[in-house]
């Protein structure tokens, strides 16, 4: 009877003991999944770069920061591997996994989960130019002492040439789109259009082309052209994402189409009042 009772407390006690350490072990696991959630820096790189060598000696992971080339090759080739794979390396968990081909359509939104920062390019098309894509995670945001939280800043821009009045079939004064990150993302930009109160419509019209040029941080979108040649009123709208921030920045540029029979001339030249362009 001894035996089994000093069995039991002994029993007892070890149960009290892993009891105990449940709640550590709970508190282990949601700080692992807070410290994988937090913005990483990540290398992509083609089967072609790693089998033909063709990577720097060191490797610029965010400023300040190399990598040499030699233990991205030891810890990404395999057997497995072939001119065609896409790698994904992630330097702080000094892990390399192969992406295979049904996950590289959403490989964008992959890489913006990890870094916080949405690529301007599309990876696959860039591992095509270059060896290796290298992207920084997002710098750590500010802490507002007001709310005490840590919040991404929007983009903001402005429009040159927020309003014109042009004749159906004639050419349009430049409409300019200018936007800039505060956090230093990069921007993507989408254009659509309103005719009167028409449901909104995706792109330009027809007689309208554009163009973006995305920079570090900022993007700059341009539209030219004719008037479409059906009078009203155009909105010419640019949507502008940092892939992070919501809502998205709206950026509206207003094209007053005349019918040709609307033409105002003076003195033998058209009235000034029909090619304003107001900013």
């Amino acid at each position: 009877m001894r035996a089994c009772g000093q069995s039991a407390m002994r029993f007892a006690g070890l149960l009290g003991i892993a009891l105990g350490m449940l709640p550590l072990h709970a508190r282990a696991v949601a700080a692992g999944e807070q410290k994988s959630e937090a913005p990483q820096a990540a290398i992509l790189l083609s089967g072609r770069s790693l089998l033909g060598h063709r990577l720097p000696a060191f490797i610029e992971v965010q400023p300040g920061r190399y990598l040499a080339s030699s233990i991205l090759q030891r810890a990404c080739t395999n057997p497995s591997l072939r001119t065609e794979s896409v790698v994904l390396y992630l330097p702080d968990q000094q892990s390399c996994v192969q992406v295979p081909v049904q996950e590289q359509l959403a490989l964008r939104r992959r890489l913006q989960q990890l870094t916080g920062r949405w690529p301007a390019e599309d990876p696959l098309l860039r591992l095509r130019e270059q060896a290796f894509l290298a992207m920084a995670p997002r710098p750590k945001l500010a802490v507002d002492p007001k709310t005490a939280c840590s919040c991404p800043q929007a983009p903001n821009g402005v429009v040159m040439c927020n309003a014109q009045a042009r004749t159906a079939g004639t050419p349009i004064a430049t409409v300019e789109y200018l936007a800039t990150d505060p956090d230093g993302d990069a921007l993507t930009g989408t254009f659509s259009y309103q005719h009167d109160a028409d449901a909104v419509q995706g792109g330009l019209p027809s007689s309208l082309t554009s163009s973006c040029t995305p920079s570090p941080g900022a993007l700059q979108c341009t539209i030219g052209g004719t008037a479409p040649v059906q009078p009203g009123n155009l909105q010419l709208m640019l949507t502008v994402s940092d892939g992070i921030s919501v809502p998205d920045l709206l950026l509206t540029s207003v094209l007053q189409v005349l019918a040709t029979s609307d033409r105002v001339f003076t003195n033998g030249f058209e009235d000034p009042a029909t090619l304003s362009c107001s900013n």
